[in-house]
């Protein structure tokens, strides 16, 4: 019934689902949370928000409209592999940072060089 009205189905156990949801959807929400909490924080002007924001930051704070009651319980739940999917995630902002604060614009090319490389999953 599901494959028919177009449905990806997909089997695997808990434990591996917990995993793997951590670092491609958790993170994401995580992700997302933070950057509007940053943007929040650093931008007190709403109307400066709501004029420059453009389709990247959009859809890029999305998943931070999630409903709080149903994220916490989540990341909570999950927590070990959400941890461990944080830390990594921290360890790129910060190349991000260093390369910048060092003026290393060829690590920084390499940096994002790395990351487009995601097209090749993303189609």
């Amino acid at each position: 019934m599901y494959k028919k009205i177009g449905m990806h189905l997909l089997e695997m156990e808990a434990k591996a689902h917990d995993l793997h949801a951590a670092y491609v959807s958790h993170i994401s929400h995580i992700t997302s949370f933070a950057l509007a909490n940053t943007v929040l924080e650093k931008e007190k002007e709403q109307q400066t928000i709501f004029e420059l924001a453009s389709a990247g930051f959009e859809s890029t704070v999305r998943l931070a409209k999630s409903n709080p009651a149903m994220w916490v319980p989540i990341f909570m739940q999950n927590k070990e592999n959400v941890l461990d999917v944080l830390k990594e995630h921290i360890s790129q902002l910060t190349r991000f940072k260093e390369s910048i604060e060092k003026d290393d614009n060829e690590y920084l090319l390499r940096l994002i060089e790395e990351a487009n490389k995601i097209r090749k999953i993303l189609k």
